[in-house]
């Protein structure tokens, strides 16, 4: 009876144990993935909305007009961090397929200054949405992970692994094909499996912009100042 409860026993423990390496297994994976998707999302959807404080920049002129429209729209200062002065601006690559219209230059600045917003605000939602959709993936994962460590005993996998962890013992060999899983030299530390880093870690949170309509109030004080010091430079140089 003692062999047979014995044997039961270690079934059940070993069921544990393999459910365990299962499930870490699964999670490594999906982090690996939700940690490559954070890295190419920010570097490929932040792109459109760097291109368009750049511009932004250079038809504000000044840096504490610009500043002035970071502070207004709520975006953090450390977005337009690398954008460039507006005296470097590269007018003709930033604005090779934008034109400003209207009959006057006036018209033509200011109507170009709210087309840039608005790709601005489009480029942005597009950004908010993915954002959203990695820190979902990001709290399904940590939700999987505390589900799984409430409904299993670690203590008693540790226990578990640390009978059958001796050479002679044929069944140390499940063990093996994981021994990369303990390297702090802490088998119950190591066995807690880590969520990966929140979305925010690598990606900006940015705010919705204000609809163009609630911001054109705002953007024509901006762009009136800003018009003076532009004004005097050649048109065939800018886009407007």
């Amino acid at each position: 009876m003692d062999d047979l409860t014995k044997a039961l026993a270690y079934e059940i423990k070993k069921d544990i144990a393999n459910r365990y390496f299962g499930f870490r297994k699964r999670i490594e994976t999906d982090s690996k993935q939700y940690l490559k998707s954070l890295e190419e999302a920010d570097k490929q959807n932040l792109t459109g909305v760097k291109t368009d404080l750049q511009r932004m920049q250079c038809l504000l002129a000044k840096e504490d007009l610009f500043r002035s429209f970071l502070t207004y729209t709520g975006l953090p200062d450390s977005i337009a961090e690398g954008s460039g002065p507006p005296e470097g601006c590269q007018w003709r690559p930033l604005f090779a397929d934008l034109r400003g219209e209207g009959f006057t230059r006036w018209r033509r600045y200011r109507n170009l200054v709210y087309k840039v917003y608005s790709s601005l605000a489009d480029n942005i939602d597009h950004y908010r949405e993915i954002f959203t959709r990695l820190s979902e993936e990001h709290e399904d994962i940590c939700g999987e992970i505390d589900r799984f460590s409430r409904k299993n005993d670690l203590s008693g996998i540790l226990n578990f692994l640390r009978e059958i962890d001796h050479p002679d013992d044929p069944n140390s060999a499940i063990l093996r094909a994981e021994g990369a899983v303990f390297s702090s030299g802490n088998m119950e530390q190591d066995l807690r499996i880590a969520p990966p880093p929140p979305v925010n870690t690598a990606m900006h949170s940015l705010p919705q912009l204000p609809s163009l309509a609630t911001a054109k109030p705002a953007l024509k004080s901006l762009a009136g100042r800003a018009f003076a010091l532009l004004d005097p430079i050649d048109s065939k140089e800018l886009p407007f």
